[in-house]
């Protein structure tokens, strides 16, 4: 007001043509336009009340899944389909804001629901109102199902803050029919090796029929099993062994040949996709002598499942060891004398482990890239303390304590030297004391991996441990992992792709994870990958996109079947290429029971104070939900906004401007 008036009497205090009336009204004119600009500019704020209605909410739940659709005969289905139309119609028709939800979305109208969902999680459908209308003016759900939950967690013990009216639809008496309830398989087999196939087969109307069940591979059946039924409502278990042949994924189809008055054939065939992997690590244990060490490492390396090991004891095996090898562990090799030549060769293009043993190390420290051993010609009776920081791999933490009772074993005594920056696994622990001696140490390479174990006798852990608790958990994970660890080769590409899983459900994203490297093989990103998808018939689709460091490619609704992929960008002036495949698997959850659950449904009613009906009764359920007599909720909305955001101030300065202005020319004046 202070700005408005000294800028007032600073324009209307001179002389002027027109009379004092008038000056007086143009002074006010400019005094009150400058105030008013000067409290806009300090952006006042208005806080705004208002009150809204906010009807009472009704949930319409929809279980959407196709056990629904397969229940019925056309005809019943489309009278079903009428009934929920009707209901959603009267519903509409009351002073409700109603709400309709299928299983995984919601709906702006029934007739938009299909039916085809794969499995039904009646717990997320209730949780997900739940959570959706929290604190809002949620009445009641209606809930159309049949009561088969074959997904996620039961629902029939989970808090509502709401009553659930359910209306049941479906049969719950048993229909005639074959299922096939399961296949159970290893995903993942080795070339050349032969693997079983388990089929569970569920019964209702056929005892004393004998039933047939194939397994058949690119349509041609492999194998055959019968069995003649001895009771209803039972599984029967087929085991099939079949040889993995070529490598990559395999498709093995598995029938129950149709029997007359099956309410459906839909689950009498499932699909098992196993992958074929080439053929197992071979690891080569080479000696100078027979020694408890090789028995011991052998027995870890033979629990595990695709790794074939030799052993070569130096002077003793005639035959030489068939490689290549992924990794050769040399026990107290080699001596004075050096490795004979294949065993030589073998060593340049394998990865290594080197049990050094306490006599001379000469010839070990020059061949191994890991460590380097002055040896005095001494020993120290030692035992091992696991590195803390170690990060290759990790060891259970529950398991260490085990290796306070492990008995001390002969180590070199002397200095050493670490080359090429490698890793301590487990430290020397003399006594109580721990050293920063090194008992085990890793070196991963450029092109090969290689460790030192500074000693030998380390099967006195093993048969200690097994004496104390029966089984040498710690010893088999300690030197499990380190086997694995040094035989499994690293991808050194600078362009790989690689999906997420062998497998997935075609209710699925497929994700594939892309990962680019530069010469300095550091991660890049935004690089344009273009990505070929073939199907088992050769149809490709192609497909491009750009890798990112926060999200991998996805691609969803392919058809189930086994697809091979192969991805390619330019990178340095070079075209790289990465390949692999994998497999989509029909989710056919609700093939597989037909059956209403009908006392599931009243279970959730009862437990939410609703109530249970069938669903031609679904006017019983819209009367219950009148009887609750939801009101609306009247709410406010307080807000704050700026005062200069309303246009009528917009107005009122234009209005002042425009009068001082007609004043002053009607005045004879600018």
């Amino acid at each position: 007001m202070v700005v408005g008036i000294g800028y007032a009497l600073i324009l209307y205090s001179k002389k002027t043509p027109w009379s004092k009336g008038v000056n007086r009204l143009l002074f006010s004119f400019r005094a009150i336009t400058v105030s008013l600009l000067c409290f806009l500019l300090l952006g006042p704020l208005i806080n705004q009340i208002s009150f809204f209605e906010e009807k009472p909410i009704v949930v319409l739940a929809v279980d959407d899944s196709a056990s629904i659709k397969d229940a019925y005969d056309s005809v019943q289905f489309q009278q079903v389909r009428e009934s929920i139309n009707q209901l959603q119609a009267q519903l509409k028709d009351e002073d409700y804001d109603l709400k309709i939800r299928g299983l995984d979305q919601y709906y702006d109208d029934f007739d938009e629901i299909t039916f085809q969902s794969q499995s039904t999680d009646l717990h997320k459908i209730l949780k997900g109102i739940r959570q959706d209308f929290e604190q809002q003016n949620l009445a009641a759900t209606i809930l159309a199902s049949d009561g088969i939950h074959n997904y996620g967690s039961s629902p029939q013990f989970l808090t509502l803050n709401y009553p659930v009216y359910s209306l049941a639809m479906g049969d719950t008496i048993p229909a005639q029919d074959l299922s096939i309830t399961k296949i159970n398989y290893n995903k993942i087999v080795y070339q050349g090796n032969q693997f079983p196939l388990v089929v569970d087969i569920f019964n209702n109307g056929y005892v004393g029929e004998e039933v047939f069940i194939d397994v058949l591979k690119s349509g041609s059946v492999l194998k055959t099993q019968s069995i003649t039924l001895d009771a209803d409502q039972e599984i029967n278990s087929f085991e099939f062994i079949l040889d993995a042949e070529l490598i990559g994924i395999d498709s093995y189809q598995v029938n129950i040949r149709p029997k007359a008055g099956e309410s459906s054939t839909n689950n009498n065939a499932r699909t098992a996709f196993i992958e074929v992997v080439d053929s197992k690590q071979k690891i080569l244990i080479a000696a100078s002598s027979p020694h408890p060490d090789v028995k011991a490492l052998r027995s870890v390396i033979e629990s595990k499942e695709g790794v074939e090991v030799s052993t070569f004891l130096s002077g003793i095996t005639e035959d030489i060891p068939e490689g290549p090898f992924d990794l050769i562990v040399l026990h107290q090799l080699p001596q004075l004398t050096d490795l004979p030549s294949w065993l030589n060769a073998a060593v340049e293009n394998s990865n290594t482990w080197f049990i050094t043993g306490v006599n001379d190390l000469n010839n070990i420290n020059r061949l191994n890239p890991v460590i380097a051993y002055n040896n005095f010609g001494q020993s120290d009776a030692v035992s091992m303390n696991v590195n803390p920081n170690f990060e290759l791999f990790q060891i259970d933490e529950d398991l260490k304590f085990r290796a306070a009772n492990y008995p001390p074993i002969p180590a070199p005594y002397g200095n050493f030297e670490i080359k090429n920056n490698a890793s301590i696994y487990l430290y020397q622990k003399i006594g109580s004391a721990e050293t920063s001696r090194p008992l085990l140490t890793i070196y991963n390479g450029d092109d090969k991996k290689s460790a030192v174990f500074s000693g030998s006798g380390f099967w006195k852990w093993r048969l200690q441990e097994s004496g104390q608790y029966d089984e040498p958990e710690l010893f088999d994970e300690l030197f499990g992992k380190l086997i694995q660890y040094l035989a499994t080769k690293d991808d050194k590409r600078n362009f790989r792709v690689n999906t997420t899983d062998e497998s997935y459900f075609d209710t699925e994203s497929v994700e594939f994870i892309t990962e680019v490297y530069n010469e300095l093989y550091e991660k890049v990103y935004d690089y344009n990958i273009d990505m070929n998808i073939t199907n088992s018939e050769g149809e490709v689709e192609e497909y491009n996109y750009v890798n990112s460091p926060t999200e991998n490619f996805k691609i969803r609704g392919l058809a189930p079947g086994v697809y091979n992929y192969t991805a390619s960008t330019s990178l340095a002036g070079k075209r790289e290429t990465a390949e692999g495949s994998f497999s989509v698997e029909k989710l056919a959850l609700e093939d597989i029971n037909l059956t209403a659950n009908h006392q599931l449904l009243r279970n959730i009613s009862n437990n939410s104070g609703g109530e249970f009906f069938l669903l031609e009764n679904y006017s019983n359920a819209l009367e219950r939900v009148k009887a609750l007599n939801p009101r609306p909720i009247t709410r406010s909305n307080e807000t704050l906004s700026s005062i200069i955001e309303n246009p009528i101030w917009l107005i009122v300065l234009i209005a002042l401007l425009s009068a001082e202005w007609f004043l002053r020319k009607y005045n004879g004046s600018y």
